[in-house]
């Protein structure tokens, strides 16, 4: 039987999770040899015309060409609908590079992987294709400010990996105005070479984010996928702390200094206020809370699978206390007691809020990938049946496939 590869279990087979993240998340790469065929199913050098012309919307940077030699800018950007497929034809086949972002929001096929690896990860899943032809590379040595699966599709591509020295962090917002010590500069890509390494179709390459590395289409043109992880980091947590303290800190919430920019005896009194707000933070932040909120919003930007839900919102598909019930692969969910004398259980960007006795209900929901309504406790069998019909209704649960 062949693998889906919408789990993180059978991307990195044989290697097993543990391994994985006590071995190279975050450390170091790992390649996978499997064989021709195996990503096919997911994105092939047979779609690529074919999305070219029928994915109608998307970012201005949605297909990136690589400029001729010479041109100011490294590529030339358009939207899906501006693309003229005459002369992208003609732009592969003068030499450039043909670049498809964002495929995690329009290409069905990839839809299993995103939402598996974003449920396993709690994390922003991104996917892109670069088909290169032969005898090019699409960017030099550079890093990439998250981690990175390489899926090799058609054709092969030589990997040059350098030493890993400094994990890079996303959604810095003052990333272009911050002070990067010497040693994030331009020495940060010239590290000692770790490994060359002929990635053939079915392969697989992880690079956790800030190592160095290339690639170059020496003997063929080849097309890969690359699927991108985007996880919280710590100074998301922080920014949520901040951000929850401000509602109990009021010393969070003062503007600074008019004239702070220009006016050194502002920016120069500003040193206490500093000193003040940090303490206010430091009094008010809580572990809790901002777990919460990144919590909630995970739950938000996982959303829901594409898995044909409407056929289970069919009125005549009745719920009845023998129905069995699963809930929807890939859902987060979660049940939060924070108010006294009532429960949620929360999940996608809705929740259901009820008295405290529903609590062990909800987490049996939580819990339980199947069941049938006559399990849930503490509801007579009407209650049950309601709860069920509604979860159904709102998207976390659907009718157990046989």
């Amino acid at each position: 039987m062949q693998k889906s590869f919408e789990t993180f279990d059978e991307l990195i087979a044989p290697v097993t999770p543990e391994r994985f993240f006590s071995d190279f998340w975050e450390k170091q790469f790992l390649h996978i040899e499997n064989g021709p065929g195996t990503f096919d199913h997911l994105f092939s050098i047979h779609d690529v015309d074919r999305w070219l012309m029928s994915v109608r919307g998307g970012p201005a940077d949605s297909v990136a060409i690589t400029a001729p030699e010479g041109a100011a800018e490294r590529f030339q950007k358009y939207r899906p609908q501006d693309v003229d497929i005459d002369s992208a034809y003609e732009a592969f086949a003068s030499g450039r590079s043909v670049v498809l972002n964002y495929l995690e929001n329009c290409w069905p096929p990839l839809m299993g992987l995103v939402k598996g690896l974003g449920h396993y990860f709690c994390a922003d899943i991104g996917a892109n294709v670069y088909l290169t032809p032969k005898g090019k590379r699409t960017f030099s040595v550079h890093v990439d400010d998250h981690d990175v699966f390489i899926l090799q599709v058609n054709g092969e591509k030589v990997w040059r990996l350098h030493e890993l020295r400094f994990l890079s962090v996303m959604r810095l917002e003052y990333k272009q105005d911050l002070k990067l010590p010497a040693e994030w500069g331009q020495s940060r890509l010239e590290t000692p070479l770790a490994a060359e390494l002929r990635l053939r179709p079915g392969d697989v390459l992880y690079v956790p984010r800030g190592m160095p590395h290339c690639a170059m289409a020496e003997d063929t043109t080849s097309l890969h996928l690359t699927i991108s992880v985007m996880p919280f980091y710590w100074t998301d947590v922080l920014k949520a702390a901040v951000e929850q303290a401000s509602f109990s800190a009021p010393e969070l919430r003062r503007t600074l200094r008019p004239g702070f920019v220009s006016d050194p005896t502002a920016r120069e009194g500003m040193r206490a206020d500093f000193a003040a707000a940090m303490q206010a933070f430091i009094a008010s932040a809580s572990y809790d809370s901002a777990f919460n909120a990144l919590s909630r919003r995970r739950l938000r930007l996982q959303g829901y699978p594409l898995d044909g839900h409407f056929t289970h919102l069919d009125p005549s598909r009745e719920v009845t206390i023998d129905s069995a019930i699963e809930r929807r692969d890939d859902v987060f969910c979660f049940v939060e007691c924070s108010e006294p004398g009532f429960c949620s259980i929360r999940f996608a960007s809705r929740h259901i809020r009820g008295p405290e006795r529903l609590r062990r209900a909800f987490e049996l929901v939580r819990d339980s990938p199947r069941f049938t309504v006559a399990q849930l406790p503490g509801l007579d069998d009407n209650g049950k049946v309601v709860l069920v019909r509604r979860l159904i209704r709102e998207g976390l649960l659907r009718f157990a496939e046989s």
